[in-house]
């Protein structure tokens, strides 16, 4: 039977949920062989050279003569909220709480939040209503002790990882259309290798010499291939899928991650986390209607 670029779509989308389910699995994996910072611009290498692979015709290096002084200055600063700052939070997340938990947090709607206060979005009543429960899931998520309303390290790592990430993606839109999304992605991907390089260094965590092994080498050619993945099933998802179809299709990374945990580290959600993930869920797909 042949699929329709349409049910292609939803496919792209449906790997790209597993995709984003997946690093929370590649972060614990790799944290036992490296340091903090080690395993994340190992990842970020192996992403880049597998783009260059896979994508490599795509990305025309004339171009880089062109960009300007405040486009560069732009790639910079997303390069370093969505990775220095978002991936490495995440990382240091999903080794402090539950895979699901990150995953719940990493669902509410940030970039809608973003979109009021700095693209002035236009704002309603019914949006401000599901933004609210969303956060009012998260709290239920992240408050280890209700008497004291004490809020769990991890929890706190994933609200703001999503912030720069979510700050990454609104910026996008101030991007002029010199470069296709494979550039702005490879040329981010450098950026963000040396900046955590650098981090690195300074951490003094050393060089990545030791704790080499097959197993290790595969899960981060692995992990290099899922950013690439994320590259191709997001354009190809979202070209061929309505986006409030596409998005709500996205939340299967919430499903996909509770199945990580629950088969690979036995962590079973608690009603709290069930509750608060579908209070977020809810409103996600009901800000998707809204769109």
């Amino acid at each position: 039977m042949k699929l329709s670029n349409k049910q292609k779509g939803i496919l792209a989308l449906i790997g790209l949920a597993f995709t984003y389910a997946s690093f929370g699995f590649f972060t614990r994996y790799l944290s036992v062989s490296f340091g903090f910072f080690q395993q994340l611009y190992l990842r970020i290498f192996a992403g880049l050279i597998i783009g260059f692979l896979m994508f490599g015709k795509s990305f025309d290096f004339s171009k880089l003569k062109k960009i300007t002084p405040g486009e560069w200055l732009l790639l910079i600063f997303r390069a370093a909220a969505y990775y220095l700052l978002g991936a490495a939070l995440f990382n240091k997340a999903v080794l402090l709480t539950k895979i699901s938990t990150v995953a719940f947090i990493g669902a509410i709607p940030m970039t809608a939040v973003l979109g009021f206060l700095i693209l002035k979005e236009k704002v309603s009543l019914k949006k401000i209503i599901y933004i609210s429960l969303s956060f009012a899931g998260v709290i239920a998520i992240s408050i280890n002790n209700f008497s004291s309303f004490a809020f769990g390290q991890g929890e706190i790592f994933a609200i703001i990882s999503n912030f720069f990430a979510a700050l990454s993606i609104i910026f996008r839109k101030y991007q002029t259309k010199l470069l296709n999304n494979v550039e702005i992605t490879q040329i981010q991907l450098f950026i963000a290798f040396i900046f955590i390089l650098i981090a690195s260094l300074l951490a003094r965590e050393g060089l990545p010499i030791n704790n080499w092994n097959g197993s290790v080498l595969l899960i981060i050619l692995l992990s290099g291939l899922a950013n690439v993945l994320m590259i191709f099933f997001t354009n190809y998802g979202f070209e061929h899928v309505k986006t409030s179809i596409a998005s709500n299709i996205l939340t299967l990374e919430m499903f996909f991650a509770v199945l990580i945990g629950l088969i690979i580290y036995r962590e079973v959600p608690s009603l709290k986390e069930i509750l608060g993930g579908a209070l977020i869920l809810f409103s996600v797909i009901q800000m998707n209607k809204l769109e």
